[in-house]
């Protein structure tokens, strides 16, 4: 209990007659508001865990060494909250205090406060479309060691444990090669996945949300693709031009399936068979561009989780969740998961409003010209490996903080007021809590909670589509003639030309699928094939 706590006076007789519990133990997240030491949500607190090395150590048969990473024998540094807490009759602390005896969890331990209903992960209940999805995955497992992060790829954000210029910790004595286990999660994974690796969407499809046995099998996915019949769950992806032709033939639909997504290893060359539809380069510094990119949902109805099952929202416009059903109703309305009236804030949905997603876009562009040119989309993704604010997030949740910083566009204000804020100023014991950037620990302890709109969520709708190049290009040319001085022009021409990079290699003796070097001499120097798409004469006005 804390010090000089007073607890509800009573005489033997009374508690004999009429026993009250005078004190309870709480054990829950220290995303709660009322947690003894806070800490920054979700970067700090997985739900997940169930193994920590909270003031002790581990060994092993081949390595008895103590684990001592930085912040492992440190409370805020484990996602839960341990604690007694005195009471009096009919308490909100007492889980008989709701009607029907239920307790309060995530956000707070009362029912003024705290959650009765918090999804904060999913199984998918169709094929995944994204990479982003996968911010729903537990990548961290069993690992025991902090920072005990959750929703991991697709978001940026920095952790305090790990210094701001680098990706990982070592304890005093370095583990064996394979067996470090201290590091940014969010940046390792997003460093393999997204620069490496898409989601196609030929999967088999369901009839409905999470109904499994349907008859539609990944070959009707594709051929049905390939010959126009229905295209894939993500819309973005078409077929290349080839395929779409030699899937009017007999049986050509079922050829290709054959030749290209049916045997092992076929994952690795299927992107050859597939072409994007408004590809966007992420080193796009239009503001007009990103606003109109950020504002693609228009007119959608969100499914959500209700006391009896699930609804659909009606038609809306710029709405971004952490789920493919979301938690609950759209954030700024009354939600069903808690006794509050601001309960949505923390399990829904969330809509950003025009002049919102138009700032927005302002702060992405500015975020964009201080870390640009990305050279891959896992950088574009993650933050920098540097110091000060670059450090702190990537791109689009750069842009996000700064939303919320300012009080004319802070989409967050009711769940921000209803949890505790960390400031570098009031860190719980950070001079012992093993932080190497204790500027990664500011925040709110909801953060990351439905109702709070991450990077990934952003990027949900539209990593499918994003780029840190180009293929189709705009080229320009100019020529002059002279006299035999030289000095003169007699006639000059200005050219402009759309060329777009293909598959096929320039000599096709290398196949465009393959996913090693190419053999062929002409196609190691010169590399995949260019076509004109169109080609004009400028004139002097446009140029």
């Amino acid at each position: 209990l804390p010090p000089n706590t007073a607890l509800t006076p009573a005489t033997l007789a009374q508690s004999e007659l009429s026993p009250q519990p005078f004190m309870t133990t709480v054990f829950g997240a220290r995303t709660a508001s009322q947690t003894f030491f806070p800490a920054k949500g979700f970067v700090q607190s997985s739900p997940f865990v169930n193994i920590t090395t909270m003031g002790g150590a581990r060994t092993s048969a081949n390595w008895q060494t103590q684990l001592q990473y930085p912040g492992t024998a440190h409370p805020v540094n484990s996602p839960f909250d341990f604690s007694f807490r005195a009471v009096a009759p009919m308490d909100s602390l007492l889980p008989n205090a709701d009607a029907v005896n239920r307790g309060f969890i995530v956000s707070g331990f009362q029912s003024a406060d705290g959650l009765s209903r918090c999804i904060i992960n999913e199984l998918p209940t169709q094929p995944i479309q994204s990479l982003a999805e996968l911010q729903n995955w537990n990548l961290r497992s069993d690992n025991p060691i902090p920072p005990y992060c959750f929703n991991i790829v697709g978001n940026s954000d920095a952790t305090p444990l790990i210094p701001a210029n680098t990706v990982f910790n070592y304890p005093p004595t370095r583990p064996p090669a394979g067996q470090e286990l201290q590091y940014d999660d969010f940046y390792c994974s997003n460093h393999v996945l997204f620069d490496d690796w898409f989601v196609s969407s030929i999967a088999p499809k369901l009839a409905n949300l999470g109904v499994v046995g349907s008859t539609e099998t990944s070959k009707n996915t594709f051929t049905d693709f390939v010959s126009g019949k229905d295209p894939l769950p993500n819309r973005a992806y078409l077929p290349n031009k080839k395929d779409t032709a030699a899937a009017q033939t007999t049986a050509g639909a079922d050829k290709l399936f054959t030749d290209y997504a049916s045997k092992a290893g076929d994952w690795k060359s299927i992107a050859s068979r597939i072409e994007v539809e408004g590809m966007f380069n992420v080193n796009s510094t239009s503001v007009k561009a990103w606003r109109a990119l950020l504002g693609h949902a228009r007119n959608q109805k969100i499914p959500h989780v209700t006391p009896t099952g699930t609804a659909l929202s009606g038609e809306q416009d710029y709405s971004f969740s952490h789920f493919s059903v979301a938690g609950d109703v759209e954030a700024k309305s009354i939600g069903t998961s808690g006794q509050f009236s601001t309960c949505a804030e923390f399990t829904g949905y969330r809509k950003l409003t025009g002049p919102v997603l138009d700032r927005f876009a302002e702060e992405i562009v500015n975020q964009v010209r201080l870390r640009g040119p990305f050279l891959s989309l896992s950088e574009f993704v993650n933050r920098q490996l540097s110091s000060g604010n670059l450090a702190l997030a990537g791109t689009i949740q750069a842009a996000l903080n700064t939303l919320a910083a300012d009080s004319s566009t802070n989409p967050y204000s009711v769940i921000q007021a209803g949890s505790t804020r960390v400031d570098l100023a009031n860190l719980p014991f950070s001079a012992s809590a093993g932080y190497n950037f204790a500027a990664a620990a500011e925040g709110y302890s909801a953060y990351g909670l439905p109702g709070w709109t991450r990077q990934a969520d952003v990027l949900r709708p539209i990593a499918p589509i994003l780029s840190a190049r180009d293929d189709t290009f705009t080229i320009r040319a100019y020529g002059d003639a002279r006299d035999k001085s030289g000095k003169i022009i007699t006639a000059q021409a200005t050219c402009e030309a759309v060329v777009r990079r293909t598959r096929d290699f320039v000599d096709t003796a290398d196949a465009a699928e393959i996913t090693t070097l190419p053999t062929d001499a002409d196609n190691l120097i010169f590399g995949r094939r260019y076509e004109i798409i169109s080609f004009r004469w400028l004139n002097d006005s446009e140029i």
